[in-house]
Protein backbone atom coordinates (compact mmCIF):
# COMPACT_ATOMS: atom_id res chain seq x y z
CA UNK A 1 0.00 0.00 0.00
CA UNK A 2 1.75 2.82 -1.18
CA UNK A 3 1.59 5.79 1.43
CA UNK A 4 3.64 9.04 0.30
CA UNK A 5 5.21 10.22 -3.08
CA UNK A 6 8.45 12.31 -3.12
CA UNK A 7 11.36 13.40 -4.77
CA UNK A 8 14.52 11.68 -4.60
CA UNK A 9 18.42 13.01 -7.17
CA UNK A 10 20.58 10.91 -7.43
CA UNK A 11 23.88 11.05 -9.67
CA UNK A 12 26.03 8.08 -10.58
CA UNK A 13 29.67 8.20 -11.99
CA UNK A 14 31.06 5.06 -13.30
CA UNK A 15 34.44 4.44 -14.82
CA UNK A 16 33.08 7.01 -17.53
CA UNK A 17 31.80 9.98 -16.34
CA UNK A 18 28.06 10.84 -16.62
CA UNK A 19 25.23 11.02 -13.61
CA UNK A 20 22.61 8.83 -12.77
CA UNK A 21 19.31 10.81 -11.15
CA UNK A 22 16.78 8.96 -9.36
CA UNK A 23 13.17 10.38 -8.28
CA UNK A 24 11.48 8.78 -5.44
CA UNK A 25 8.04 7.51 -5.20
CA UNK A 26 7.61 6.55 -1.72
CA UNK A 27 4.91 4.29 0.48
CA UNK A 28 4.86 5.22 3.98
CA UNK A 29 2.18 5.08 5.42
CA UNK A 30 -0.31 9.69 20.46
CA UNK A 31 -3.89 10.53 23.48
CA UNK A 32 -5.51 12.22 25.90
CA UNK A 33 -8.79 11.65 28.05
CA UNK A 34 -10.07 12.50 30.98
CA UNK A 35 -12.15 10.97 33.75
CA UNK A 36 -12.86 12.94 37.34
CA UNK A 37 -12.33 11.12 40.86
CA UNK A 38 -13.78 12.44 44.08
CA UNK A 39 -11.34 12.03 46.88
CA UNK A 40 -12.91 11.65 50.10
CA UNK A 41 -13.36 15.47 50.02
CA UNK A 42 -15.50 15.52 47.31
CA UNK A 43 -12.95 17.06 45.10
CA UNK A 44 -13.01 16.42 41.45
CA UNK A 45 -9.62 14.19 40.57
CA UNK A 46 -9.44 13.22 37.09
CA UNK A 47 -7.88 10.02 35.54
CA UNK A 48 -6.19 10.80 32.18
CA UNK A 49 -4.80 8.70 29.71
CA UNK A 50 -1.32 10.36 28.72
CA UNK A 51 0.11 11.55 25.55
CA UNK A 52 3.17 9.34 24.24
CA UNK A 53 6.11 11.34 23.05
CA UNK A 54 6.49 12.30 19.45
CA UNK A 55 4.01 11.09 15.86
CA UNK A 56 2.35 8.35 15.78
CA UNK A 57 3.76 6.04 12.34
CA UNK A 58 2.22 3.47 10.81
CA UNK A 59 3.69 -0.07 12.66
CA UNK A 60 3.66 2.01 16.18
CA UNK A 61 3.09 0.50 20.07
CA UNK A 62 0.96 2.95 21.58
CA UNK A 63 1.78 3.21 25.12
CA UNK A 64 -1.65 3.72 26.99
CA UNK A 65 -0.26 5.47 30.41
CA UNK A 66 -3.33 6.06 33.34
CA UNK A 67 -2.58 8.94 35.61
CA UNK A 68 -4.62 9.39 38.65
CA UNK A 69 -4.78 13.01 40.01
CA UNK A 70 -2.39 15.92 40.16
CA UNK A 71 -0.13 17.95 42.81
CA UNK A 72 -3.09 19.92 43.03
CA UNK A 73 -5.98 17.72 43.07
CA UNK A 74 -4.52 14.70 45.32
CA UNK A 75 -6.79 11.64 45.44
CA UNK A 76 -7.24 10.00 48.93
CA UNK A 77 -7.34 6.25 50.16
CA UNK A 78 -7.26 4.90 46.14
CA UNK A 79 -7.32 1.05 46.75
CA UNK A 80 -8.56 0.04 42.93
CA UNK A 81 -9.90 1.42 39.87
CA UNK A 82 -11.77 -0.97 36.89
CA UNK A 83 -12.92 0.59 33.38
CA UNK A 84 -13.70 0.34 29.79
CA UNK A 85 -11.35 1.26 26.83
CA UNK A 86 -13.32 1.16 23.86
CA UNK A 87 -11.09 1.96 20.94
CA UNK A 88 -11.99 2.35 16.82
CA UNK A 89 -12.87 -0.90 15.22
CA UNK A 90 -10.38 -0.59 12.49
CA UNK A 91 -8.21 -3.68 11.05
CA UNK A 92 -5.02 -1.13 11.81
CA UNK A 93 -5.37 -0.91 15.06
CA UNK A 94 -5.14 -4.31 17.44
CA UNK A 95 -4.56 -4.20 21.38
CA UNK A 96 -1.92 -6.24 22.63
CA UNK A 97 -2.57 -9.48 24.48
CA UNK A 98 -4.16 -9.14 28.03
CA UNK A 99 -0.98 -10.31 30.18
CA UNK A 100 0.92 -7.27 28.82
CA UNK A 101 -0.93 -4.62 30.99
CA UNK A 102 1.18 -3.15 33.66
CA UNK A 103 0.21 -1.60 37.28
CA UNK A 104 2.00 1.98 37.13
CA UNK A 105 3.88 3.09 40.00
CA UNK A 106 1.26 4.27 42.30
CA UNK A 107 -0.84 1.68 43.30
CA UNK A 108 2.92 -0.49 43.68
CA UNK A 109 3.68 -2.55 45.14
CA UNK A 110 1.78 -5.33 45.79
CA UNK A 111 -0.66 -4.93 43.08
CA UNK A 112 -3.50 -7.37 40.60
CA UNK A 113 -3.97 -5.84 37.20
CA UNK A 114 -6.88 -7.26 34.94
CA UNK A 115 -6.88 -7.15 31.15
CA UNK A 116 -10.31 -8.77 28.93
CA UNK A 117 -10.30 -7.78 25.43
CA UNK A 118 -13.91 -8.47 24.30
CA UNK A 119 -13.75 -7.95 20.11
CA UNK A 120 -17.36 -7.97 19.77
CA UNK A 121 -17.64 -4.30 21.77
CA UNK A 122 -14.12 -3.30 20.75
CA UNK A 123 -13.17 -3.19 23.93
CA UNK A 124 -10.83 -4.40 26.56
CA UNK A 125 -12.02 -4.26 30.85
CA UNK A 126 -9.05 -2.73 32.54
CA UNK A 127 -8.98 -3.37 36.75
CA UNK A 128 -5.72 -3.03 38.87
CA UNK A 129 -6.18 -2.99 42.78
CA UNK A 130 -3.72 -3.86 45.99
CA UNK A 131 -3.45 -6.47 47.60
CA UNK A 132 -5.67 -7.88 50.75
CA UNK A 133 -4.39 -6.17 53.38
CA UNK A 134 -2.60 -3.09 52.03
CA UNK A 135 -3.64 0.23 52.50
CA UNK A 136 -5.22 2.43 50.22
CA UNK A 137 -2.92 5.46 48.48
CA UNK A 138 -3.09 9.09 49.05
CA UNK A 139 -1.57 11.43 46.44
CA UNK A 140 -1.15 10.59 42.57
CA UNK A 141 0.90 9.26 39.49
CA UNK A 142 0.17 6.39 36.99
CA UNK A 143 -2.00 3.28 37.75
CA UNK A 144 -1.92 1.45 35.00
CA UNK A 145 -0.35 1.42 31.40
CA UNK A 146 -1.96 -0.94 28.80
CA UNK A 147 -0.82 -1.27 24.73
CA UNK A 148 -2.33 -1.25 21.17
CA UNK A 149 -0.37 -1.34 18.37
CA UNK A 150 -1.03 0.58 14.60
CA UNK A 151 -0.60 -2.05 12.16
CA UNK A 152 2.74 -1.45 9.12
CA UNK A 153 -0.41 -1.44 7.02
CA UNK A 154 -1.97 1.33 8.12
CA UNK A 155 -2.46 4.10 5.65
CA UNK A 156 -1.53 8.04 6.97
CA UNK A 157 -4.20 9.72 7.98
CA UNK A 158 -5.98 6.90 9.40
CA UNK A 159 -7.71 7.99 12.49
CA UNK A 160 -8.07 5.81 16.36
CA UNK A 161 -10.31 7.17 18.94
CA UNK A 162 -10.67 5.76 22.69
CA UNK A 163 -13.46 6.69 24.80
CA UNK A 164 -13.50 5.56 28.63
CA UNK A 165 -16.77 3.84 30.04
CA UNK A 166 -18.08 1.95 33.33
CA UNK A 167 -15.33 3.47 35.46
CA UNK A 168 -15.44 2.84 39.53
CA UNK A 169 -12.89 2.96 41.91
CA UNK A 170 -12.82 2.15 45.61
CA UNK A 171 -11.01 2.18 48.44
CA UNK A 172 -9.62 -0.30 51.45
CA UNK A 173 -12.64 -1.16 52.60
CA UNK A 174 -14.82 -1.35 49.40
CA UNK A 175 -16.12 1.73 49.74
CA UNK A 176 -17.14 3.56 46.24
CA UNK A 177 -15.11 6.39 45.09
CA UNK A 178 -17.27 8.49 42.78
CA UNK A 179 -15.83 8.67 39.06
CA UNK A 180 -16.96 10.17 35.83
CA UNK A 181 -15.66 9.25 32.20
CA UNK A 182 -14.01 12.05 30.62
CA UNK A 183 -14.22 12.80 26.53
CA UNK A 184 -12.97 10.39 23.77
CA UNK A 185 -9.63 10.93 22.46
CA UNK A 186 -9.09 10.90 18.70
CA UNK A 187 -5.81 10.28 17.28
CA UNK A 188 -4.01 10.16 13.41
CA UNK A 189 -1.56 8.28 11.64
CA UNK A 190 0.94 10.90 10.68
CA UNK A 191 2.86 10.95 7.32
CA UNK A 192 5.74 9.03 7.77
CA UNK A 193 9.52 11.01 6.51
CA UNK A 194 11.67 8.78 4.22
CA UNK A 195 14.70 9.80 2.34
CA UNK A 196 17.48 8.23 0.48
CA UNK A 197 21.09 9.52 0.03
CA UNK A 198 23.86 9.88 -0.80
CA UNK A 199 21.75 11.74 -3.21
CA UNK A 200 23.58 12.25 -5.46
CA UNK A 201 25.84 8.90 -5.49
CA UNK A 202 28.28 7.73 -7.56
CA UNK A 203 29.30 3.79 -7.37
CA UNK A 204 32.21 3.70 -9.49
CA UNK A 205 33.48 1.46 -6.58
CA UNK A 206 36.18 4.14 -5.70
CA UNK A 207 35.38 3.76 -2.29
CA UNK A 208 33.19 7.36 -1.99
CA UNK A 209 29.43 7.56 -2.19
CA UNK A 210 29.16 3.87 -3.99
CA UNK A 211 25.74 3.59 -2.59
CA UNK A 212 22.56 4.91 -1.58
CA UNK A 213 20.84 4.00 1.99
CA UNK A 214 16.86 4.55 1.80
CA UNK A 215 15.48 5.54 5.03
CA UNK A 216 12.33 5.42 7.05
CA UNK A 217 11.36 7.04 9.78
CA UNK A 218 10.61 4.43 12.80
CA UNK A 219 12.69 2.05 10.76
CA UNK A 220 12.07 -0.15 7.80
CA UNK A 221 8.95 -2.48 8.49
CA UNK A 222 9.58 -5.76 7.91
CA UNK A 223 8.40 -7.57 4.80
CA UNK A 224 7.99 -4.30 3.23
CA UNK A 225 9.87 -3.83 -0.67
CA UNK A 226 11.77 -1.17 -2.68
CA UNK A 227 11.47 -1.34 -5.89
CA UNK A 228 14.03 0.99 -8.34
CA UNK A 229 12.77 2.07 -11.82
CA UNK A 230 13.80 3.71 -14.68
CA UNK A 231 11.81 6.85 -16.33
CA UNK A 232 9.63 4.57 -18.33
CA UNK A 233 8.68 3.19 -15.14
CA UNK A 234 10.52 -0.27 -16.07
CA UNK A 235 12.01 -2.18 -13.02
CA UNK A 236 15.48 -1.96 -12.98
CA UNK A 237 15.74 -3.52 -9.08
CA UNK A 238 14.20 -4.71 -5.79
CA UNK A 239 14.99 -4.65 -2.50
CA UNK A 240 13.26 -6.98 0.55
CA UNK A 241 14.40 -8.94 3.71
CA UNK A 242 15.29 -5.78 5.14
CA UNK A 243 17.92 -4.59 2.39
CA UNK A 244 17.60 -1.02 2.00
CA UNK A 245 21.06 -0.10 -0.26
CA UNK A 246 21.19 0.28 -3.35
CA UNK A 247 24.35 0.04 -5.64
CA UNK A 248 22.95 1.54 -8.52
CA UNK A 249 22.66 -2.38 -10.34
CA UNK A 250 20.47 -4.02 -11.84
CA UNK A 251 18.49 -7.52 -11.25
CA UNK A 252 21.60 -9.45 -13.15
CA UNK A 253 24.33 -7.24 -11.40
CA UNK A 254 24.71 -4.79 -14.45
CA UNK A 255 25.58 -1.36 -14.04
CA UNK A 256 22.20 1.05 -14.27
CA UNK A 257 23.30 3.81 -16.93
CA UNK A 258 23.23 6.88 -15.26
CA UNK A 259 20.37 9.04 -15.74
CA UNK A 260 16.49 9.71 -13.71
CA UNK A 261 15.16 6.79 -11.08
CA UNK A 262 12.64 5.76 -9.12
CA UNK A 263 11.82 3.74 -6.44
CA UNK A 264 8.68 2.98 -4.89
CA UNK A 265 8.26 1.31 -0.95
CA UNK A 266 5.41 -0.72 -0.54
CA UNK A 267 4.56 -3.20 2.13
Amino acid sequence: MTRALDRLVLNCLRRVQGSLVIRTMLCCATFTSAVSVYAQSNAPVALTIQRPEGRLLAGDIIRLSFHLGSPAQPVAGLFGVSFELKFTASPFLQPLTPDQVVSGSFLEPNTYNFARYEPARNSVALAVSRKLGASGQNGYGEVLIYSFQVTPEAPRGTEVCFALDNVTANDSLGRAIPIVAGPALCLKVAEVAVDAGPNPFTPNDDGSNDQIEFQREGGMPAGWTITIMDREARVIRRLANGVSTWNGRDEQQRDALPGVYLYLIQN
